[in-house]
């Protein structure tokens, strides 16, 4: 009969667990067995039977083990299963040092969870803290199962956990059918930021020819790391690369990025040779400009900095050196997309559209008070277009501009309310005007009820502006100078109520919808003023006598909870349970259309403009979770015909399956559309399709379509675009190994970024 027997004993030095964690190093060994025996004069534990021995979160579980007291050192034999945390290390004979962390495990498996790691081999043996050495014949994958899908084998492998590992005759086999071999292989085995050689990127197009891209991510400290990463391109030369990112400390951080190319093309507008088929350098054809520089770059930063006193900083720069860059380089590293997405996520701020010639770089100093704010920025606007073909400059520039503003807020116990807003700016171009210019706008409310039902509220506000001017022209030494001010008031009159009724529905699903109409009257006023000629930089106010109206309808659905089972009462019944909503807008419409009655005397009296503006319309409708549809519409009254109108459907279900139509019209210059399907075909396989068509012009614009297939430890991507404006096309095939990195063409996942830590 088992006799079950518990032994309990202290060891005094540290001991650190087999796998990656150390040890607790003041906590007890706990010794299980069917049969358990002291050799008193070898200071050895003889464990017999269903053995378990703990201590914190480690544990050794074996047929037999024996434990020397003194030196820490255990032998265990048969079903030996050693775990560590979520790792664990199996196998039939273990010979460890539980002081040190080191041993040597026969025909066994090591899992380590955080990387997802399975190493198999006749011998294993933990060589450090994080560090293995399998003997002889190994196996290495991060596929789950007894027969993974893929797995690297070899000799004498040998990896170190959150750095690399080597194996000698190595052979990438995919389900045990050998795909490669390399008489030597290196692999990354990181789970942490650190220092190394980057998956490379292999690339084709008509445009840029065969490319080879090559990162290598620096880990420089605890809060700053860089990629710096070259790219050939076969028709085109070779393109640097260098991103650069820091945390100081939190809400204090910064990203660069930089890329030079010295491109072998040029696009001065002619023709390809007559029967040259080489490479031929066209340029973008969306535009009557050509490029003429070699000197190829973009530069593009944003910082975020704590300042004393609770003020903040905010830094943008985009520069590049032509107007087709952006355009051209849109795949591989650093491209616009990836960098627009980087810096919208990081920074909340994206960068300027790929298409603008004229980008903003700007420094920003804020600091927000409870009912105050203060913001003072230097805005520098560079005109690619005028820069690069040399020609004289006229973009205003704001250097600087600063604005102190007051929210709406109640004015001691009187029933008024003010909000002001104040505002300095300085104006410089190279050629034109330049000056300043003061604006005052302070602003009085007086909100009352009429009636109890409806809401009115009156304000009346003081505009003041205030500006000097001086006017440089090109080559010509005279300056002229303009001052002056203007000051007005006008009057503001907002009417509004709210109707509504609540219908019961009785669903399974919505209970109730409420249904609100919302109809607001808004009349403003300014009076007449005695008009003058203004600088450019001053912006003009007219005599306005203007009536807005607008009605909204907003639909609120009641909608039950389908309530779950409570585990901690073990409950399987819900009915008793009491009825749980939630609620939801899934509709709102608005319909608006101004008066001027300025116009409407002008028209009474000589025939002039119509008084009645566009109507313009809004939808928002999403009557359950995979349905949404927005709109808005321009409809002219006068002509009787729609003036512009963009709707946007998106379909979805409950796989991620999901449909997109983007429709934009613009009456005399725009009618384009743009299709999005995106298909989860069968488990682990999914496709998408893009296309863009300007039928303004009738020509298709953009086209892309892909298939890729994920499973828990590979992946499979094949990619073709089209961009009919750049004359390109492009073919990307992706690869990737889930531990292993990604290989081919097409973009990667960037490391981690840096993170703040105090020390100390």
């Amino acid at each position: 009969m088992g006799i079950i027997l518990a032994a309990v004993f202290w060891l005094s030095s540290a001991s650190a667990g087999l796998l990656s964690g150390p040890g607790a190093t003041d906590l007890p060994y706990r010794i299980k067995a069917d049969s358990l025996d002291y050799d008193d004069d070898a200071k050895t534990y003889q464990a017999r039977g269903n053995v378990t021995i703990t201590r914190g979160d480690e544990s050794l579980e074996a047929d037999a083990v024996e434990f020397n007291e003194e030196t820490s050192e255990a032998e265990a034999w048969g079903n030996v299963r050693y775990f560590s945390g979520e790792d664990w290390l199996t196998g039939s004979h273990l010979e460890m040092d539980m002081n040190k962390g080191t041993g040597t495990m026969y025909h066994g498996s090591l899992f380590i969870e955080e990387a997802n790691i399975y190493i198999k081999g006749d011998e294993i043996q933990k060589t450090g803290k994080d560090s293995y050495y399998v003997k002889g014949d190994s196996r290495f994958t991060t596929c789950d199962g007894d027969w993974p899908a893929w797995e690297i084998t070899g000799r004498d492998l040998k990896v170190t956990i959150d750095g690399y590992g080597t194996v000698w005759h190595a052979a990438l086999r995919a389900k045990s059918l050998p795909v490669l071999y390399a008489p030597f292989f290196v692999f990354p085995a990181k789970v942490t930021r650190q220092s190394g050689l980057l998956v490379p990127q292999i690339s084709y197009s008509d445009t840029d020819g065969y490319g080879y891209s090559q990162p290598f991510f620096w880990a420089i400290s605890d809060n700053t790391d860089a990629t710096l990463h070259n790219t050939y391109m076969s028709h085109r030369g070779v393109k640097h690369g260098l991103e650069y990112r820091y945390v100081s400390a939190p809400g204090s951080k910064g990203t660069v990025m930089y890329d030079y190319l010295r491109d072998w093309q040029i696009d001065n507008g002619s023709s390809p040779p007559e029967g040259d088929y080489e490479y031929f350098y066209q340029g973008y054809r969306g535009d009557a400009y050509n490029r003429y520089n070699r000197d190829r770059w973009w530069f593009r930063m944003k910082s975020d900095q704590k300042l004393p006193a609770k003020f903040k900083a905010k830094l943008d720069v985009d520069l590049v050196s032509d107007q087709d860059y952006l355009r051209e380089f849109d795949n591989g590293y650093s491209n616009y997309e990836d960098s627009n997405t980087y810096f919208s996520e990081e920074f909340g701020r994206e960068l300027d559209d790929k298409t603008d010639t004229t980008r903003l770089n700007q420094l920003n100093v804020n600091r927000s008070w409870n009912k105050y704010s203060l913001n003072a920025d230097i805005r520098w606007y560079d005109n690619v277009i005028l820069r690069e073909h040399e020609e004289n400059d006229t973009t205003r520039q704001s250097l600087p501009s600063v604005t102190f503003d007051g929210t709406k807020q109640k004015i001691s116990s009187s029933p008024l309310y003010f909000d002001m807003e104040t505002s300095y700016d300085q104006y410089w171009r190279e050629i034109g005007t330049r000056g300043y210019q003061v604006d005052l706008y302070p602003r009085i409310y007086f909100p009352v009820s009429l009636f109890k039902v409806f809401d009115f509220e009156p304000s009346v506000g003081a505009h003041g502006t205030y500006w000097r001017a001086e006017k440089h022209f090109s080559g010509d030494p005279h300056v002229e100078v303009d001052s002056g001010g203007r000051e007005l008031y006008d009057f503001k009159g907002d009417l509004s109520t709210e109707i509504s009724r609540v219908f019961n529905v009785g669903g399974d699903r919505v209970e109730k919808i409420r249904h609100s109409i919302t109809p607001q009257v808004v009349y403003e006023y300014i009076p007449k003023w005695e008009r003058r000629e203004l600088p450019n930089f001053v912006s003009s106010v007219g005599t306005k006598e203007l009536v807005t109206y607008s009605i909204t309808n907003n639909f609120t659905a009641k909608l039950k909870e389908r309530r779950r089972p409570d585990p901690k009462t073990q409950s399987e019944s819900t009915e008793s349970l009491p009825p749980k909503f939630s609620y939801r807008e899934f509709c709102r419409i608005e319909l608006s259309q101004s008066y001027d009655i300025i116009k409407s005397r002008e028209s009474y009296e000589r025939g002039g403009a119509k008084p009645f503006s566009d109507v313009k319309g809004e939808l928002e409708f999403m009557p359950y979770q995979y349905l949404n549809l927005e709109g808005n519409v321009t409809w002219s009254q006068e002509n009787s015909v729609y003036k512009s109108y963009d709707a946007i459907l998106t379909v979805s279900d409950k796989r991620g399956d999901s449909a997109m139509v983007d429709y934009r019209y613009k009456k005399g210059t725009r009618r384009s559309i743009l299709y999005e399907i995106f298909i989860s075909l069968f488990d682990g396989v999914s496709g998408y399709w893009k296309h863009e068509r300007d039928m303004w012009n009738g020509w298709d614009v953009r086209s892309e379509v892909g298939v890729r297939y994920e499973s828990q430890c590979w992946s499979l991507g094949v990619t073709y675009t089209h961009e009919m404006l750049m004359h390109r096309r492009e073919y990307l095939f992706e690869i990737g190994f889930h531990g292993l990195g990604e290989f081919g063409m097409g973009r990667y996942a960037p490391e981690k970024p840096p993170s703040w830590k105090r020390i100390g």
